[in-house]
């Protein structure tokens, strides 16, 4: 194993250096945003110092990154997904709270908005989670309904699978959801879905890589990729601990493989690929009561502002071709992109 991943990054250093091109048109790129489910931005910082994120590293030397304030939200999943992934703070999409939520209202999404613009057979929307909390699109149910069916799964379990089964359905337990999860009316308009259940970063990052393959050579596509170590661990070990660290350590492993696909399958040039997270974390702690400070970083170098993270939907819709005016309600935040 260890042989093999030394020959991955020995062909990934020597994969082609073209970065993504501003020069493409708009209606012809394609979009990754990758969320690193608590990922504390002054954390971040301090590993790369320490040259522990090479991948993140390379992707700012083509591109930026910038600080993002989380606001007009708790910082937890539910909502800051919600706000990521539409535009729209808690009053617009119901989603206030991991416990306090209504479905996102039919159309606000960045999904719903390529379609209507583009067509569902002008670009692919696809989207993969490793979080059935949060980013599952379960059916409405009642606290006596606790048995979490959104988390049964044929595949392989370990005891991190079983532990996340228990947290889980005691805090369905506790969730009165009559309306339904987040995305429980988003789910049915996306060109593919694949979450609903707790799973590790390698089977996330296997299916984003076998999703872009799927996609990528036949269109233009906008994939979202949720992946939950950081967040599992920082709540498991604490913010400071080595394992909350190790776990960012293994997703920047992913972002890599992620641009080496993106290589190998001639798409890197025209896609224009976007990190961040929903929450950070309190310093020290193993919760984020208070967790505002996040970032985005991407191969754009055209991405030149800090901002809110109401500001990274339509960051993504503009570098995507979408005329921001048109949309209704108008979106609150702005594109952090240089002009065209």
């Amino acid at each position: 194993m260890f042989a093999r991943s030394r020959l991955f990054f020995a062909i990934l250093l020597l994969a082609s250096t073209t970065a993504f091109k501003p020069s493409t048109p708009p209606r012809q790129r394609s979009a990754i945003l990758i969320s690193w489910d608590g990922a504390l931005r002054e954390h971040i910082n301090e590993s790369l110092k320490r040259n522990q994120m090479p991948s993140l590293a390379q992707m700012i030397k083509e591109g930026r990154m910038v600080d993002i304030e989380v606001s007009g939200h708790i910082t937890d999943t539910k909502s800051g997904h919600a706000q990521m992934l539409t535009g729209y703070d808690s009053n617009l999409t119901g989603v206030f709270t991991n416990t306090r939520f209504q479905p996102i209202p039919r159309g606000y999404s960045i999904f719903e908005r390529l379609q209507e613009s583009f067509g569902k057979k002008g670009i692919a929307t696809v989207m993969v989670t490793g979080k059935a909390m949060g980013l599952g699109p379960g059916a409405p149910r009642l606290p006596a309904e606790a048995e979490a069916p959104s988390l049964i799964s044929d595949e392989p379990s370990d005891e991190d699978d079983k532990q996340a089964r228990r947290v889980e359905k005691i805090r369905l337990a506790g969730e009165q959801n009559l309306l339904g999860q987040p995305f429980y009316l988003i789910k049915g308009s996306l060109t593919a879905w694949d979450g609903d259940r707790p799973r590790d970063a390698g089977r996330v990052g296997q299916k984003a890589l076998a999703l872009i393959d799927r996609f990528g050579p036949k269109g233009r596509f906008f994939l979202f990729v949720h992946f939950g170590d950081a967040d599992v661990n920082g709540h498991k070990y604490g913010e400071n601990s080595r394992e909350y660290n190790d776990a960012l350590v293994s997703l920047d492993a992913w972002l890599g493989r992620i641009v080496a696909q993106l290589k190998a399958d001639g798409l890197y040039d025209q896609t224009a690929l976007y990190l961040t997270a929903d929450h950070g974390f309190d310093v020290g702690t193993t919760h984020h009561t208070n967790a505002t400070h996040v970032f985005l970083a991407s191969n754009d170098p055209l991405l030149l502002s800090a901002g809110e993270q109401k500001d990274i939907a339509p960051t993504l819709l503009q570098v995507l071709g979408v005329d921001l005016g048109k949309i209704t309600p108008a979106l609150p935040g702005k594109s952090l992109r240089k002009k065209e």
